[in-house]
């Protein structure tokens, strides 16, 4: 497996951003061109950044076994979320980043090739990226995520406010708010998105999961929800479900 780090100026963030790929070489060569490997974007959580998926768990190896290219972008704190200190990360991760990753690259933008997953505040940035372009992913995952903000309500405290004032302006209208990944379930237009939801039965954030899964059944999704025992909102969670969830996009 070769482990790239790119540094680029990015437009839509105005700076130079790293972005690590994990890319499945056999003894230095490939076995077919970068265009045709499966490509997922791992987005990391709150507290970490793009080192955390090869420093604290084996993904470059699940990856490599089952012939996937990783891309792990670094977004600081910003919750994936445009407006962000005047930069727009959202834009920058389901537009931006992936028309360079194909120009300078060759990666493929085909739907049926494009994965997207992330932990924590990752799965929040997956969940709102796959629903709101379902046109570009085939599946996305999310361990642990904050897939319901409503239960986050109750942690709004002027530290929250002062942090996430982009988050905090949308609770008067947390029901209706595209930021809220919950509200952008649709059962038609997702209906040929598949995802994978997974979150600890010890995790705090436990009800966010549930509250989704709720709302995926009403729209019919076909959407597949794991709770595992004895398990919180940890790496030791989060390793045990890399492998499942790359298990669960390459079955088809």
């Amino acid at each position: 497996m070769a482990l790239v780090s790119v540094h680029y100026r990015s437009d839509q963030l105005k700076k130079t951003v790293e972005i690590l790929l994990a890319v499945p070489d056999c003894n230095g060569e490939f076995q077919k061109p970068l265009s045709e490997y499966p490509v997922v974007y791992l987005l990391h959580g709150l507290s970490e950044d793009a080192s955390s998926w090869i420093r604290k768990s084996n993904a470059e190896r699940y990856a490599l076994e089952r012939g996937l290219v990783l891309v792990m972008p670094s977004v600081d704190r910003s919750m994936y979320c445009d407006g962000v200190l005047g930069q727009n990360y959202f834009t920058y991760l389901t537009q931006e980043l992936p028309g360079y990753l194909e120009k300078v690259f060759g990666l493929s933008r085909k739907r049926e090739q494009n994965f997207i997953m992330g932990f924590s505040m990752g799965g929040f940035g997956a969940a709102r990226a796959a629903l709101t372009y379902p046109e570009q992913y085939a599946a996305w995952g999310s361990l642990s995520g904050m897939v319901d903000l409503m239960p986050m309500l109750f942690r709004l405290d002027d530290s929250v406010r002062e942090e996430f004032p982009f988050l905090a302006a949308e609770a008067g209208r947390i029901d209706t708010t595209p930021l809220n990944p919950v509200n952008l379930i649709d059962g038609e237009k997702q209906k040929q998105l598949r995802g994978y939801l997974s979150c600890g039965l010890q995790d705090d954030l436990l009800i966010c999961t549930r509250r989704f899964q709720e709302a995926s059944e009403r729209a019919g999704l076909p959407n597949r929800f794991t709770y595992v025992p004895d398990r919180g909102h940890n790496w030791t969670f989060w390793e045990e479900q890399i492998p499942l969830f790359f298990d669960f996009i390459t079955e088809g």
